[in-house]
């Protein structure tokens, strides 16, 4: 027992706590791995196809020890669609919607090339998701009606500057250019070597730009003189 007016030494908390965010370091560490191999297994066969175990033997772990940081395979899931969108909002964080042109659905296009796992991981888990009881089929809803609204946005500035005309109806011209991109994406998810997207769909904003350009008016005639020169 220290003597009265004495200084006792603080417990030696330090090292435990150093412990402790070591152990916490690791576990994120590890449950970033897991993510990072799911990822690649469900862009690859799908979730329904990829099990739990193959997933634990990818990363070197048991069954109970890999659910033991998600809890449920459909968890993992969940976890696994917002690491992805979490990735997504980092690459597109430039994407300023007051500066945007039709030139930003090519460079979308070029992001997807550039992630192919990324882009593969959702084209897979959203056939993977039709039907209303699946349970990814609402997120799916909602990820497509944003995007049409993004787009819609961004037809909505070209109108504003000039790219196009401005009688063009935003939201159903919307719906086209989604459709369009995803079943571009299809195509060079098919045939990655003979099919190119970004020019592809370069060429299709080249198309939109000619058959909604806004009308210009011509030129005034040349009046001709009097004398004939």
């Amino acid at each position: 027992m220290p003597r009265p007016g004495s200084t006792s030494a603080p417990p030696p908390t330090t090292p435990a706590k150093a412990d402790t965010r070591r152990r916490q370091s690791r576990g994120d560490a590890r449950r970033q791995q897991i993510l990072d191999a799911a990822v690649e297994l469900f862009s690859a066969t799908g979730y329904r196809s990829t099990g739990v175990a193959e997933l634990a033997n990818t990363v070197g772990m048991t069954h109970p020890g890999l659910l033991y940081y998600f809890g449920t395979k459909e968890r993992l899931l969940l976890e696994v669609v917002a690491e992805r969108d979490r990735i997504e909002a980092e690459l597109r964080d430039d994407l300023d919607p007051a500066t945007l042109t039709l030139d930003t659905l090519t460079d979308i296009a070029r992001q997807n090339v550039e992630n192919a796992v990324l882009t593969r991981l959702y084209v897979v888990l959203a056939a993977e998701n039709l039907d209303a009881t699946d349970p990814l089929h609402e997120f799916f809803v909602r990820r497509y009606d944003r995007a049409r609204r993004h787009i819609a946005q961004l037809l909505t500035h070209a109108m504003a500057t000039g790219e196009l005309r401005d009688d063009v109806d935003a939201t159903q011209l919307s719906h086209e250019v989604l459709a369009m991109l995803m079943g571009l994406e299809m195509q060079w998810l098919m045939d990655p070597e003979g099919f190119d997207l970004v020019v592809t769909m370069d060429a299709y904003v080249g198309s939109l730009r000619t058959r909604l350009a806004p009308d210009r008016a011509p030129p005034p005639r040349r009046r001709r003189s009097r004398t004939g020169a």
